[in-house]
Parts: structure tokens; sequence; C-alpha cells
């Protein structure tokens, strides 16, 4: 599909194109569609040849099962949250927040490898999703795919101000996941602890974090012997989201729970991030190519 592509080119010098696909108008176009003719319309928009059986399966599962806005619904809220995307100049931010983390992590880390070209896309979310709305604060995005950063939102007073760091949390992990080829669950974790910081040192204290925000004190402690205890187990993303995204997303993802509060990977991520850089003094940016054990130890794991 032309806006997730099969293969990219890595480089360790030169420039990055980031590519913020401004889809507001055609967003527009869609949803004033018959329910019908909208999953042929998105694909079209994606840039998606007819026979793209990929392209068509991401968006249905997206749009009809994940947190994407639907396409068989025919409802005026959609039209006045895109309204609220375009108001908050929301595709501009994004752009500039995400060219300001390239030039933060470029000048930390020269010669660091990185794709020659991000594309990235911002989708209209579904606002009747009780659990996106309310436990995923009405925004997220995925980015550990080289080349490529997917975000979604239903537009909210708390999260139009924080998309663009948002876009930056996902660079992160598009620019470490051309430098580190193993992947388990230390490695996630590691992953979305330096996301998360390296956004906090560039965007601000309250840039991020609302998802975890409650994990604290005693549970945070617990939550923190659970998941480094399960370092090194499983073998795959069924395994290891239980101890990343906590039990109520494992559940929605089919997954078995494993006693992880909401999201709570993501707060002993940015603790273990966080004491690595303490020892080690150096910023999140700095770290964002250091293999994930060195990382571990110098959190004293």
């Amino acid at each position: 599909m032309a806006w997730r592509p099969a293969a990219i080119d890595i480089a360790a010098t030169g420039a990055m194109e980031i590519v913020v696909r401004d889809d507001a108008e055609a967003l527009g176009r869609v949803i004033a569609l018959p329910p019908s003719e909208r999953l042929a319309a998105l694909a079209e928009m994606a840039g998606a040849v007819e026979d793209d059986a990929g392209t068509l399966a991401f968006l249905r599962q997206i749009h009809e099962q994940g947190d994407g806005f639907r396409l068989g619904r025919v409802d005026p809220h959609h039209r006045q949250g895109l309204d609220r995307l375009v108001a908050a100049d929301a595709w501009g931010g994004l752009r500039r927040q995400l060219n300001r983390a390239w030039e933060a992590i470029r000048a930390a880390v020269p010669g660091i490898r990185h794709p020659t070209r991000v594309d990235v896309t911002l989708s209209l979310g579904n606002p009747d999703d009780g659990f996106f709305i309310e436990r995923n604060l009405g925004y997220y995005g995925m980015g550990s795919t080289p080349g490529t950063i997917w975000l979604v939102c239903w537009p909210t007073e708390y999260n139009l101000p924080r998309i663009g760091a948002c876009g930056v949390h996902e660079l992160v992990h598009n620019i470490r996941s051309a430098n580190i080829a193993d992947f388990g669950l230390a490695e996630w974790i590691v992953q979305e602890g330096l996301a998360e910081v390296f956004t906090l040192e560039l965007c601000g204290p309250e840039s991020t974090g609302g998802w975890y925000a409650a994990v604290t004190g005693r549970e945070l402690e617990a939550t923190w012997d659970r998941v480094t205890a399960a370092f090194g187990t499983g073998a795959s993303f069924p395994d290891w989201t239980p101890y990343v995204m906590g039990d109520e997303a494992a559940r929605r993802f089919g997954a078995a729970p494993a006693g992880i509060p909401h999201m709570g990977g993501y707060a002993v991520g940015r603790r273990l991030v966080e004491r690595h850089l303490a020892a080690a003094g150096i910023t999140a940016a700095q770290a964002i190519a250091r293999p994930t054990q060195e990382i571990l130890s110098g959190a004293g794991l």
C-alpha cells in the first residue's frame, strides 16, 4: 500500500523526509459518501490499487473492529470531529513536532540509522468506543515499522494539544527499530520508556503520560516486579501485550491477563529508562540506539 511501504531504505547519513499526509479534505469527502462507497474511497485515498488486499484488510479492520470511525454509520459527529482536528491544525502541528524531534535526534546521535522517508497518517477515531475514549484518551499511534507512522484520534480538549507529541513518541519507535534488530518483551518495554522520556524532554512535562498516570506507588512497585520478572519469556505479541498494555487491553485482544494495570508496562518502561539515563548522565535522545541489555544494566537489572 502506498502509505505503508513494503521496503524502506535505511541510511546512517543524510536527510530523512517526513511526509505528513494532510487528509482532512479527503476524509471529509469519505464521510459524505454513502456507507457502501466509503471503503473503496478510503483505499483510493491511501493510494491502493484495486487488488491491494492488504490495504483493504487493514482499513476494514481499523474501521470495522479497531478504533477508526465506523464506515457503516452515518453520524454527524464524524464531521464535527474532523472539523475540530482542522481547527486545531492537527496535521500542521504534527508535521512541526516531528521535524523538531528528528533534528533533536540527529544532533544528539550523528550517524544514527534511520528510514530515508517516513509516511505519516492521522485518521479520525471512533467516538462511540468507551475503551478508546476513556482508557486510551481518544488517541494513540503505531510506529514500530520504520518508514510508517499511523495515528488515530477522536479530538478532545485533552488530546488535541498532544497529537504532535504522540507523533514524536512514534518517531522514536521508527528510528530505534531501524537500529535494534532483536525484539522481545524487554525491548518493547525499553522502547516505550525511551519514546515517553524523549517526548517529555522535547515537548514538556504535560505532553504525554496520561495513559498510565494512575500507576504509582505500591501499584507501580508491584507492576515493576511482574513485568521485569517476565523479561525473556514469551515468543510473540500476544504473549507480551498483557505486560505492556495491561489486562484490559489484553482481554480486548484475546490474550490472557497477567495482573498488570492499564498501560502499566509504559510506567515501568519510563522508570527503567529514567534510571538508565540518570546513571549514564545522558538524554533519551542519546540513548535511542543503545542496546537493550546496556539500558537494562544501567537501570540495575
